[in-house]
């Protein structure tokens, strides 16, 4: 495989209950900003209109889904982005790729002339090195 790897990293950015939600870094910076570009030109003033909703158990037990981005709200069902989740075993590295984002409320391509359809087609897959991937889980574990 030869494209670049990007660096895994988490934040946290807060408590609910008993659980921490943490928020994407990629290349140590946030990846909203990412999604809130990608975004704008579907989705206008509330392009991005997410916060960090990745729990240690979303990361652990995803069964190749996850949500890392959930409503401003809070509620987990209002207003979220998906991103599917493969692990990729090479010959000498194994990677962890997110990839086919969307959001289950604008995925409906009949609805494209109504502006609806928000397409994330372009937006590019995420290719993270395994063992540091796993790894950054396993710090932000220990500080549980």
């Amino acid at each position: 495989m030869s494209t670049k790897l990007q660096h895994f990293g988490l934040r946290l950015h807060q408590q609910v209950g008993s659980e921490n939600l943490y928020e994407l870094m990629v290349d140590h910076q946030p990846y909203l900003s990412v999604l809130r570009d990608y975004e704008a030109p579907f989705a206008g003033r509330i392009a991005g209109a997410y916060q960090p909703g990745l729990s240690l158990a979303s990361l652990t037990n995803n069964n190749g889904t996850l949500v890392p981005f959930v409503c401003t709200c809070s509620e987990p069902t209002c207003w979220f982005i998906k991103v599917q989740v493969e692990v990729i075993k090479d010959m000498n590295t194994d990677y962890v790729i997110w990839h086919c984002w969307s959001n289950p409320y604008r995925a409906d391509k009949t609805k494209a002339a109504a502006g609806l359809f928000w397409d994330y087609s372009d937006l590019l897959p995420l290719v993270f090195d395994f063992e540091q991937y796993q790894a950054e889980i396993a710090r932000v574990t220990a500080q549980q």
